[in-house]
């Protein structure tokens, strides 16, 4: 299974939560799950933010080799489960790429348990925040990630 985390630029959120589901996949026995992430802006080869190595340092996640790319249709070809940070990727997704709308879930639609809440909202952008907005943003996420976890291990 590859599930792919989508943001705007990929450099703030969607590697972040990458790389939180990369670490504790391993540690919740879904170590077969293929974990990469892009953002919609098309970026190639930027590094995370500052901030954001940062933030998921402090917590032991290594960012520091992160380099964007942009979305496109071979990724979302071979992804199973295209889990994406606001209502607007949705639509862009499914504006440029309409097929597999059905493997597209907000990350926060896992905010409060494994079973994905259609009401969810979506995680703010924190490129040019301060620090302390992506330190915020860090439980947030996991606690998703968890339940996304959950999610994928017992087939909900």
């Amino acid at each position: 299974m590859k599930v792919l985390f989508v943001c705007s630029g990929n450099i703030c959120r969607s590697p972040m939560a990458a790389e939180l589901f990369r670490s504790r996949a391993a540690h919740s026995g879904l170590s077969h799950v293929v974990v990469d992430s892009a953002g919609t802006l098309g970026i190639e080869g930027a590094p995370a933010s500052e901030e954001a190595i940062r933030a998921m340092a402090e917590i032991g996640v290594d960012l520091t080799g992160h380099r964007s790319k942009g979305v496109n249709e071979d990724l979302l070809r071979t992804t199973d489960l295209v889990v994406v940070m606001t209502r607007s990727h949705l639509e862009h997704l499914a504006l440029h790429y309409p097929d597999g709308e059905d493997r597209r879930l907000l990350l926060r639609s896992f905010e409060k348990g494994p079973d994905p809440d259609p009401n969810a909202s979506g995680l703010r952008d924190p490129i040019g925040e301060p620090l302390e907005l992506y330190r915020e943003q860090v439980p947030l996420i996991a606690r998703c990630v968890d339940h996304l976890l959950l999610h994928l291990k017992h087939g909900s």
